[in-house]
């Protein structure tokens, strides 16, 4: 296995592992809907799910080559949201946790963009750049939407 030894090849080891979580995501996230009880969150996630296949698109025109490994930590936050989806009660309880875990994914696809965004400008690669910060503020605004239905379903919206 060889090593990434530049900026540019770790912008691209990033693109593709932020792409490979859109695919996961696109993959797994309509049963999390389904398994949904509150109508107004079954919405956010389906429209996250037409987001994340438009962002995966985004990606995959700007910075080419997709290939690459499944991405270990996308997995794992969705891992974890279909274990919650088997093991807590259909209703409030349920929605809470699927809430939970799919701000833990945005939480880290921001972290990531941020990092890919800051090579891409380092390396003069703008529509790369602006392909990714276009993505990270798409989901800052889910994120935001999801955050207040949170409140809502825990009780706790003011």
């Amino acid at each position: 296995m060889t090593k990434t030894s530049s900026r540019a090849a770790l912008l691209h080891v990033a693109i593709q592992d932020l792409h490979a979580g859109k695919a996961a995501q696109v993959e797994r996230l309509p049963a999390l809907a389904e398994a949904a009880r509150d109508p107004a969150l079954k919405a956010l996630l389906a429209a996250e799910v037409e987001r994340v296949r438009e962002q995966a698109a985004r990606l995959a025109e700007a910075g080419g080559d997709m290939g690459g490994p499944a991405n270990l930590w996308m997995g794992g936050i969705l891992d974890d949201a279909e274990r919650d989806a088997r093991t807590h009660q259909p209703g409030p309880l349920l929605d809470v946790a699927l809430v939970g875990a799919v701000r833990k994914a945005k939480a880290a696809e921001i972290v990531s963009s941020e990092t890919a965004v800051a090579l891409a400008r380092a390396e003069g690669l703008g529509a790369i750049g602006a392909a990714v910060a276009a993505n990270r503020a798409e989901e800052v605004e889910s994120d935001r939407a999801l955050k207040e239905r949170l409140g809502v379903l825990a009780g706790t919206a003011s």
